[in-house]
């Protein structure tokens, strides 16, 4: 019995190190998903592990890694809990004119569930729609938004990295940018709102799984660039970053993306806005949201399922 909870306890402490580790192997930096569970597995361990009194030396060793392992998870995700400061600070204000309102969803390509999504968007009216997987058959579907929301820029492909964003305001500036692979585009979109510059930036970064990448290389990459893009910009402008970004909130890439851009995540002393998947009861915060320190936040919610393996996001932000 205790060589089974040997074996466990290593594989568990293992489980939890390896994405400290720069390789960008697929499999090593999945295992950054399972920050919570390896965390009820350390400290359950540790529990069993400490009414057993042995006298070899690796008893205590497999303690003190399990006490450790379960302090780098705790490292983790304590900022993501409402017992954490957040980074960026509840809106005050209650002038609806100041609110400006976004709404990010991954459609799931291959989803033929158009009509949930419309009927989302009556309900919310957003200011702004991100769109992920989008293809002609989706194009085609959403036609009966193009007055409501009459800037656009659309990226259509069949390679589930399609993209739209939908605006009511006339941007200043719009782009499409490919910054590590030709095949995946990111949306650069700049409005002026209440006399202040706003720019929204779309990603969707390749997931490092089999069948689409074995490493995190051109995830990584996506995240640097954009990142060095956004450091680079004027301080006047005020900068929003959405999308399936295919990794968890606590990686090592997220957080060099925030050092280097110097944005903040609204969720930080909030919670973790799980999105992915709707079809299991284990979820990963792999949809997210960065944004400069100036902004406020008056709503952050995942929506319901409405057909995709993702679920929908909303978010509202003050511009003061």
């Amino acid at each position: 019995m205790k060589i089974i909870l040997y074996v466990i306890s290593i594989l568990s402490i293992i489980g939890t190190l390896l994405p400290i580790s720069d390789n960008k192997n697929w499999f090593i930096r999945g295992q950054a998903y399972f920050r919570f569970w390896y965390l009820f597995s350390n400290l359950i361990l540790l529990g069993i592990l400490l009414t057993i009194n042995p006298l070899e030396i690796y008893h205590y060793l497999i303690i003190a890694l399990l006490f450790y392992s379960a302090l780098i998870c705790l490292r983790d995700i304590i900022p993501f809990t409402k017992w954490y400061p957040k980074e960026i600070k509840d809106c005050q204000i209650k002038d609806l004119e100041k609110n400006l309102s976004i709404l990010t969803y991954n459609v799931y390509q291959k989803n033929d569930k158009y009509q949930p999504l419309i009927d989302l968007v009556d309900n919310l009216s957003p200011d702004f729609i991100l769109l992920l997987e989008t293809n002609k058959d989706w194009q085609k579907a959403l036609k009966s938004l193009d007055k409501i929301y009459p800037y656009q820029v659309k990226v259509i492909q069949e390679n589930t990295y399609g993209m739209m964003l939908l605006s009511k305001f006339e941007p200043l500036e719009e782009n499409v940018e490919r910054l590590t692979d030709k095949k995946i585009p990111s949306i650069d979109f700049m409005i002026k709102f209440n006399d202040k510059k706003v720019r929204l930036r779309g990603l969707h970064p390749r997931p490092p799984i089999p069948g689409e990448a074995l490493s995190s290389k051109q995830k990584d990459a996506e995240f640097r660039e954009a990142a060095k893009i956004i450091a680079d910009l004027p301080s006047d402008e005020m900068v929003i970053v959405m999308g399936d970004l295919n990794d968890v909130v606590w990686s090592k890439a997220s957080k060099r993306f925030k050092k280097i851009s110097k944005l903040k995540d609204p969720r930080i002393g909030r919670g973790t806005y799980s999105t992915f998947p709707t079809y299991f009861p284990i979820r990963f915060p792999l949809d997210h949201i960065f944004c400069s320190p100036e902004l406020f936040l008056a709503e952050l919610t995942v929506l319901e399922n409405i057909g995709s393996d993702h679920f929908p996001i909303y978010v509202k932000f003050c511009v003061v």
